[in-house]
């Protein structure tokens, strides 16, 4: 019975350790990704003095002097251990000793290493006049919430509320390491729709469709455009091809003639009168009579061209001598 006895008592025993070790308090909550700072002596480390730092039964920090390189930083009485993960909570002893191996200093720390908090969104649900709320989170494990009513604290604090009034709600999620909290939603049976359906997805969808629409005739005039532009070019260069066609076949002009190659009748002289009524007439000069112009030269005959027929002569009166009287 004795031995049956301290059987039973050795097993509480650690059954009673395993249970307190798991679910002590955490005496540093870090987030994942922060530095881990522990504390090795009050005073600055001598070049002699060594440290060791092991979580649980596993060393984390191999014994070494303050100089040596190794895991962590060491700064002043300080270590820091660098972008913590989650896989890093857990129990860490510190133990520091002199050059003669004598403790200087000993302690154990509880670390507790959390998940960066997402921001969380208030979803409002509507159900025969009755409104819920519901603080959404990517990941909810070891999150607590909080609500507020329009800047207030509401004593509230639990993921979903039920039946709560119309007004502006915001929740806040958070560990014993950081949290964060969501945007101010209008808790409300009455939602802003645009033919039934909500106001911003159809906002959106209008905004879409009318810049699809613009960029349409944005198109449809730069073509328009383009067409006139040919069209214009088209009728120019058939224009100017008929000239040239024309010019090609239309002989070379000479000069003032009249019909059948004879010359332009004499243009009138101006006598040098005013054309002015105001000034005085001019006189008349006398022409002389009987007095023959003079005959303009035949025009030159082309090699080509049929020669004009001649011009009419003034008949000639005959002298008829008179016969005297027998």
């Amino acid at each position: 019975m004795n031995t049956k006895g301290s059987v039973i008592v050795l097993f509480l025993c650690f059954l009673s350790t395993f249970t307190l070790t798991d679910c002590s308090t955490c005496e540093i909550n870090k987030l994942e990704g922060e530095t881990l700072s522990l504390k090795l002596t009050d005073s600055s480390l001598n070049d002699n003095d060594r440290f060791t730092i092991k979580k649980g039964n596993t060393v984390s920090v191999p014994k070494r002097k303050r100089k040596e390189e190794g895991p962590g930083i060491v700064e002043n009485n300080f270590i820091k251990l660098l972008k913590l993960n989650l896989s890093d909570a857990g129990s860490y002893t510190v133990e520091v000793f002199d050059g003669l191996g004598k403790n200087l200093n000993s302690y154990t720390k509880t670390v507790c290493v959390y998940a960066k908090v997402p921001k969380p969104r208030v979803n409002v649900t509507c159900q025969d006049g009755k409104i819920d709320i519901i603080c959404e989170v990517e990941d909810s494990k070891d999150l607590s919430f909080t609500w507020k009513k329009k800047g207030k604290d509401l004593k509230k604090n639990e993921k979903v509320l039920t039946n709560v009034e119309t007004s502006k709600y915001t929740c806040t999620a958070q560990n014993p390491a950081g949290n964060n909290t969501s945007d101010s939603v209008e808790a409300s049976c009455y939602q802003n729709t645009l033919f039934g359906f909500d106001l911003w997805i159809m906002v959106s969808i209008l905004a879409g469709g009318g810049t699809l629409v613009l960029l349409l005739i944005i198109v449809l005039v730069t073509l328009s455009c383009r067409s006139c532009k040919r069209k214009e070019k088209h009728q120019r260069d058939e224009e100017e091809f008929r000239l040239n066609y024309l010019n090609t076949i239309q002989p070379p002009q000479k000069g003032k003639q009249t019909a059948r190659g004879q010359p332009a009748p004499p243009e009138p002289v101006n006598n040098g009168c005013a054309d002015d009524e105001s000034q005085a007439p001019c006189q008349a000069v006398p022409r002389p009579r009987n007095q023959q112009r003079a005959r303009p030269p035949p025009p030159p005959i082309d090699d080509g061209e049929e020669p004009p027929p001649p011009l009419p002569q003034p008949r000639k009166k005959a002298h008829v001598k008179k016969q005297a009287p027998m």
